[in-house]
């Protein structure tokens, strides 16, 4: 439901104001307020009119009775897609933004990463985080060596030379000579392709070619490739974080200590932010998380906006938020 096309020009600005009054003041927002804050002439009764119908639509709430109007989820993602379709970034802040990037572009990436971190929490006065995915090069080829009856040891070889290397179980031994063929095949399949590009790439062959390969086979190349697919998100992965304490500068009652504890937690463990950033670099564009949308948010009360950033050939290799 496109709840920001049924609105009015005139209820729109009263939803935006009340958000926003309510950003500020973090308090349930009453039609007197937003009669004093508004750009239209409007009567508070008028505009307790707009404020029920915008309640209706799902994008109010009243905490109490006699309270005044809360924005929902739904209404804060409604006011986050305004906020994305204009920019208030004005050409000095950006200006000032790629200068002192630059300044840190010959110390490597991970300076890079560092910086550009740095400036989000700056500029947003919360939190900033990047995060880079593992590591995928370019394959070259791939051997097996049997290491006794009952274990193969299986060597990946990247084109920049990196090796990478898992002992699995063998149930049957193969030659010498049939180990070397299965690795001259395999090898000419995945040759200049990642990982996950050779895994999908050799299952289809080896599904369309059932006879050339014995069921053994079939199963023992399978398990290779999902075992050096298999690693530690931690070793392999970047995350970096500047500026949370800044979340505490928003922090007015005691219970909200104990949700930020709970995201700090979700944060230490590294593998949240990790799946939701890495979620986000299979996306195209700003992608929004708020409140229960992710288990940590909802308790923590906090949401995250994030984006891809791509490589001079324009693969998507990272997100930052």
């Amino acid at each position: 439901m496109n709840d920001e096309k049924k609105l009015t020009e005139r209820s729109l600005e009263i939803f935006r104001e009340l958000v926003d009054a309510y950003i500020e003041t973090h308090e349930a927002v009453g039609s007197r307020l937003l009669s004093k804050r508004s750009q239209f002439s409007l009567s508070s009764a008028t505009i307790r009119n707009v404020m029920a119908d915008l309640e209706d639509s799902g994008l109010l709430y009243a905490p109490h009775t006699s309270a005044g109007r809360i924005p929902t989820e739904a209404g804060f993602q409604v006011f986050v897609k305004g906020l994305l379709e204009s920019s208030d970034f004005n050409n000095v802040e950006e200006i000032a933004a790629f200068k002192a990037l630059e300044e840190h572009s010959q110390e490597g990436l991970k300076a890079l990463l560092e910086q550009a971190t740095a400036l989000l929490s700056e500029l947003s006065s919360y939190a900033g985080i990047v995060f880079t995915p593992r590591h995928n090069p370019l394959l070259k080829c791939i051997e097996f060596v049997t290491l006794n009856p009952h274990q193969l040891l299986v060597i990946l070889i990247s084109q920049s030379g990196h090796i990478e290397n898992r002992i699995i179980p063998s149930k049957k031994e193969l030659s010498a000579e049939q180990l070397a063929s299965l690795s001259r095949y395999l090898s000419e399949c995945m040759e200049g392709k990642t990982l996950d590009e050779a895994l999908k790439a050799i299952q289809k062959e080896m599904s369309l070619q059932k006879n050339r390969f014995s069921a053994f086979a079939t199963n023992m190349v399978q398990k290779s490739l999902e075992a050096l697919q298999e690693k530690d998100d931690d070793a392999h992965t970047t995350l970096i974080l500047k500026g949370h304490s800044n979340l505490l500068d928003h922090v007015d009652q005691i219970e909200e200590l104990e949700k930020i504890r709970h995201l700090f937690d979700a944060i230490e463990t590294k593998k949240t932010m990790i799946s939701l950033l890495d979620s986000t670099s299979k996306a195209e564009g700003v992608q929004v998380f708020i409140g229960a949308e992710n288990q940590y948010f909802d308790v923590s009360g906090c949401s995250l906006i994030a984006s891809p950033y791509k490589s001079p050939d324009n693969k998507i290799i990272g997100a930052l938020g």
